[in-house]
């Protein structure tokens, strides 16, 4: 996964209940958050260092998952969402 003012890329995921779920991310300009609430995730993801995400999607549903840390006057809409069937 990307992140870069003011999106995440892809912006949805979708995996199955009971996969075991690794997602890389890589800043490509300023630091930003990944905030999974549902999974009680929150990393920093600084720029030109990969950050790891890992959990199992051990409910079904859709997740929402945004940035955590103010990245400039488009931060609000850098959403996306996890489904997991």
């Amino acid at each position: 996964m990307t992140a870069k003012q003011w999106e995440f890329s892809p912006a949805t995921i979708t995996v199955n209940k009971g996969d075991s779920v690794r997602i890389t991310i890589n800043s490509v300009d300023v630091a930003h958050g990944f905030n999974l609430p549902d999974f009680n995730i929150n990393q920093q993801i600084n720029p030109g260092k990969p950050t790891m995400v890992e959990f199992i999607a051990d409910k079904q549903g859709t997740f929402s998952f945004a940035c955590s840390i103010p990245c400039g006057k488009g931060h609000n809409k850098m959403t996306g969402e996890i489904i997991i069937k």
